[in-house]
């Protein structure tokens, strides 16, 4: 039986990941500025998001 309630990621602020978790029914539940580092070098924000899982059966 998995046990798991609850998923967490990071993606950065303003991206088009954050649009799509959104879209899936992720919740936005923080943000940290100049935190991840981008492939060009430059730090950006990143949002903290979470989805509850539903039991099945």
């Amino acid at each position: 039986m998995d046990r798991r309630t609850l998923l967490v990621l990071h993606t950065e602020t303003g991206s088009p990941a954050e649009r799509l978790y959104t879209r899936w029914g992720w919740t936005q539940v923080g943000a940290i500025p100049q935190y991840a580092l981008s492939p060009s070098g430059v730090l950006a924000g990143t949002t903290l998001m979470a989805r509850t899982l539903t039991p099945a059966g």
